[in-house]
Parts: structure tokens; sequence; C-alpha cells
């Protein structure tokens, strides 16, 4: 049954359950609508607006997530909780509530206010407090590696899973970045000890320019 409302409290829970993992906080709201379409254990919601709807309603209250348009190691950009005032694009991210508490309790140190200098009895001025760092420096790490390749070979009998499996747990999880650049390549290649048969070199050359594909090479 498609759904013309949902409620944050069901996504709150598909998130808990399927998404929020200890060492993975936030997920990237565009990739948890794409699983909407994909999988018949995911809801089904009648059009983005009735997702963009239901984000801005959970966002608006303290209890099911918090909201960031980015992720640079444990610093997010553009963090809110408890505000409405969110936009559904492919950037954001829906960050666990309870992390989201604590990460905004520790934006909230406020570095100690440079004193005016005092003098001990005698005239020498005492020592000035130095002010802290801003919680927001503590929680930067220096960045990490530039790239990543990888290679898999994946059997033919087994391809619709595999390539599924790979879309969701690499794929998703680099694009949750929003500064990454994700290529994919995607090379198949068959050997006919016997020769193909005419049906299926037409059926394969004629589905592979409906799909986009470059010009299939025949030997």
């Amino acid at each position: 049954m498609t759904s013309t409302t949902w409620s944050p409290i069901h996504l709150r829970a598909k998130l808990k359950d399927l998404f929020w993992k200890p060492d993975k906080q936030a997920t990237c709201a565009a990739t948890f609508l794409e699983d909407t379409l994909r999988y018949l254990y995911m809801p089904r919601l009648k059009n983005r607006d009735v997702f963009a709807q239901t984000i801005r309603t959970g966002a608006a209250s303290r209890d099911f997530f918090g909201t960031a348009y980015g992720q640079t190691g444990e610093k997010f950009e553009g963090f809110q909780l408890g505000s409405g005032d969110v936009v559904f694009d492919d950037t954001l991210l829906l960050v666990e509530p309870e992390t989201a508490r604590k990460y905004e309790e520790a934006s909230r140190l406020i570095p100690e206010s440079a004193a005016s200098p005092l003098q001990e009895p005698g005239g020498k001025p005492t020592a000035v407090p130095q002010p802290a760092a801003p919680a927001s420096e503590l929680l930067v790490k220096p960045p990490g590696a530039k790239s990543f390749h990888t290679t898999a070979d994946i059997p033919a009998a087994t391809a619709k899973m595999r390539l599924v499996q790979l879309a969701d747990e690499i794929v998703a999880v680099l694009r949750s970045d929003p500064n990454t650049a994700v290529k994919i390549v995607v090379e198949i290649s068959a050997e006919f000890p016997n020769g193909v048969s005419e049906a299926v070199k037409r059926a394969i050359s004629e589905n592979a320019r409906s799909l986009g594909l470059k010009e299939p090479d025949w030997e």
C-alpha cells in the first residue's frame, strides 16, 4: 500500500533498525528514499514530497533525529537539532538522536573569556587564562585518504544480488560524503566455445543500444 503521509516515529524506527550503526551514526536521507523504491521491506511512499514532509516534521522535534548537510571526520556541517527548517537534498544527513544531543552539547562549550590582568600585591600581574579551543576544532580530525579504488569478480549466476550489495554497502556509503565524486565502470565479457547464436547476439546488441551502453564488440 502506498502511503500519502508517514510518521517520523516510523522513520526513526527504520533508521535505527537498518541504517544507524555503532560506527555510522548518520545516514544520507536520499539513500533511504532510494531504498524505499528498491526493497519490499521498506515503506511505499507516494512520492518524494511525502518523505520530505516526514523529515521536516521529525526535524522540528528533538526526539527523532538531528540533521546536517555534510560530515568531515566527527564534525557535522550545518548541524541542527529541534529545527524543522531543513531542505531535503542529496546532501542531507539524518543523525541518530542521542549522537545529535551529545554533539550539540559538545558544540556549546564556550571558551573562557580572557579576563583583564589582575594585580598581585606589589603590582605584579597575575597570569591571564588562555581561551579554550572551540569545540568544533576539537572535533575535527586530520583528512584521510584522497581516493579509493577496487574491483570485484562477480559470478553471473548471482550478479543481480551482488550488484545490489555493492550498490548498498559500497557505493551508497561512498556517496554519503557530499564531497565525494564516485565513478563506476562495469565490464561484461562472455566466451562462446561453440559460437554465439544469432538470436542471442541480436538480443544483446539491441538491449545494449536501448540501455545506452557502448557498442558491443563481437569477435
